[in-house]
């Protein structure tokens, strides 16, 4: 049995009878690309009006086949078809490097990459996005008058095409990231967005709240990490292999809690010995500092003192 889509639109919609559905099982389970190839379909399928026309899983000879039938549709139907069967062609054919979702003219195109590998993609403008394995990005058939905007979720590394009058944005986790023309990597994951630049100035924010952001050149790194809502920044000129603190604040808080803060922001852990710790509290603003001097304030505003053990800090 030769499968087409419309063996599958008929499977998926449960009208087909036992003999072809035993049949169609037999070509799923024969392999794991032909199960996947169903799931992306039933996911088009699902986000769009259904479609009658018949295209065989052999792209090239399925579109042939539905040019030689448009003389029996009606005139404007056969506009509408055509163009969701063509971006169906070019969904089956772009299969292997995940699946390539294309709305209406005047919506958002999905590209995902399912692959083990990381895999090129160039944009409208000339923006070329090296894509890692499991991320996706989103962006507009046509970019806006003012900017250039896209979704990132999951890693890539991003090489900008210049243009001073219409800036590059992008959108991932809690961060927004703004630039003219530049190179640079993104990594979002569950609780932080991180970002390296290679070349250019690059402006890195949290989402809806531009005051909390920093300016980052060449080789600098920053992270925004989402429970504090804070930005971390590396200065590549510096010889400290610490981030240092944009911006972070505290009213009235627990000493317990801007601890457990500054051990995730850091990646270290911070104790407190010998006083009660329902009895220090604090209110402070840290800015563009790094942990030891956050730690040398905390032991002044408190009036404790700490103790470096191993990869533990002492606050007692």
């Amino acid at each position: 049995m030769k499968v087409n889509t419309e063996i599958l639109t008929d499977y998926l919609n449960e009208k087909c009878d036992d003999k072809t559905k035993q049949k169609l099982e037999i070509w799923l389970n024969k392999d794991p690309d032909n199960q996947k190839y169903l799931n992306e379909l039933k996911i088009y399928w699902d986000a769009k009006e259904s479609i009658t026309a018949k295209i065989e899983f052999d792209s090239e000879a399925g579109f042939q086949n539905l040019l030689a039938k448009k003389s029996k549709i009606k005139s404007q139907y056969l506009k509408r078809t055509l163009r969701y069967a063509a971006l169906l062609v070019a969904f089956i054919s772009t299969s292997l490097f995940g699946y390539l979702f294309i709305a209406p003219e005047n919506s958002n195109l999905i590209v995902s990459n399912m692959e083990q590998t990381e895999k090129t993609l160039v944009l409208p403008d000339g923006t070329s996005i090296i894509l890692a394995e499991g991320s996706r990005i989103e962006y507009p058939n046509h970019f806006s008058k003012s900017e250039r905007l896209v979704t990132l979720m999951g890693e890539a590394f991003f090489n900008v095409a210049k243009n001073k009058e219409k800036p590059f944005i992008i959108l991932s986790g809690q961060t927004r990231t703004m630039v003219v023309g530049t190179s640079f990597r993104i990594k979002e994951e569950i609780d932080r967005t991180t970002i390296k630049v290679r070349t250019g100035i690059v402006e890195f924010m949290e989402k809806g709240n531009p005051k909390n952001k920093t300016r980052l050149l060449k080789g600098d790194c920053a992270q925004f990490v989402n429970n504090q809502k804070v930005v971390l920044k590396r200065d590549s000129e510096s010889n400290e292999i610490d981030f240092t603190v944009k911006l972070l604040k505290y009213n009235n808080e627990r000493l317990e809690v801007v601890c457990k803060d500054l051990s995730e922001l850091f990646n270290t852990t911070i104790q407190i010995q010998s006083v009660p710790k329902s009895q220090l509290s604090l209110s402070a603003v840290f800015e563009d500092e790094n942990l030891e001097s956050i730690i040398k304030s905390l032991c002044f505003t408190l009036n404790l003192e700490s103790e470096q053990k191993e990869n533990i800090i002492l606050l007692k």
